[in-house]
């Protein structure tokens, strides 16, 4: 089982866009002669924006389905592909964002200056975009309005407010809307709320109830993993404490444990559903 992050890797295969108006849209704009050289992918949804962005590039890359061309690009070890994203401060036990600074997009422009090594074009990402200060905003803008024909631009973002106006001037605005992001029953997700005021006789009463069915209990526990890794996002979002975000990383790769368990063994529903409570 892998170990769950707060952000997502990289994958060939697609959990999002894989049948939608998004990759329809990507597909023709990847084929168009007349394409745009800068983008803003905006939405509250990092995964599906982190998905189409990498399935655009390697389809004007002509890498499509090239897992070891992904690879590299997550380790920015690409040599035609540069990655910007806020710098990470931990101080006194608190996690941080810092800005996205003028240095970090300098020294991304100067590598956009050379040639490309293997593929036809240089694709610069910046990813959290709405993090750039104002002198990286400009610094980025000026290359924005004197565009280079081999250097694409992609900006992630959670909203276009936050971007300087007259860089999304200059960008196509691909919107992901909120229906995209995986939903949960509200009826456990109410219940997972409860469950930690929850006596432990209480919580084996509810288990017992639902394990009977193991479809029912995996579903309930697919739902609690939603939720969870939506309070996980927050946490990171908002800076706060490390060890609640320890606390919620431990919860989600138990229940992630517990859902393997119930998919790839013959071990008892209930028995693996109480020792999975135990631990809230």
């Amino acid at each position: 089982m892998k170990k769950y992050k707060a952000t997502c890797g990289y994958t060939t295969k697609m959990k999002f866009i894989s049948d939608s108006k998004i990759k329809n849209y990507l597909d023709r704009l990847a084929g168009s002669a007349s394409q745009p050289n800068s983008y803003i992918f905006a939405g509250q949804n990092d995964e599906a924006k982190a998905e189409a962005i990498f399935y655009f590039v390697s389809k004007i890359a002509k890498k499509t389905g090239d897992a070891e061309f992904l690879k590299k690009i997550e380790s920015k070890n690409h040599p035609d592909v540069v990655v910007v994203e806020p710098e990470i401060e931990e101080k006194k036990g608190k996690t941080r964002e810092k800005e996205i600074s003028i240095a970090q997009i300098r020294a991304a422009l100067e590598r956009l200056k050379f040639f490309p090594y293997e593929l036809e074009k240089k694709f610069c990402i910046i990813k959290r975009a709405q993090k750039m200060n104002a002198e990286a905003s400009n610094a980025l803008l000026k290359s924005l309005e004197e565009p280079s024909k081999r250097a694409v631009f992609v900006l992630l973002a959670n909203d276009t407010d936050a971007i300087l106006p007259t860089i999304v001037s200059r960008c196509a605005v691909l919107r992901f809307a909120e229906t995209m992001l995986p939903k949960w029953s509200e009826e456990n997700r109410e219940t997972f709320r409860n469950i930690f005021k929850k006596e432990v006789f209480e919580k084996f009463d509810y288990i017992e109830k639902i394990s009977k069915n193991k479809s029912e209990l995996m579903r309930v526990l697919k739902d609690w993993e939603l939720v969870m890794g939506e309070s996980l996002r927050k946490l990171v979002e908002n800076n706060e404490d490390r060890k609640k975000i320890r606390k919620v990383v431990e919860l989600i790769e138990n229940t992630q444990a517990a859902i393997d368990r119930l998919e790839r063994t013959n071990a008892g529903a209930r028995g693996v559903g109480e020792e999975l409570v135990l631990n809230f």
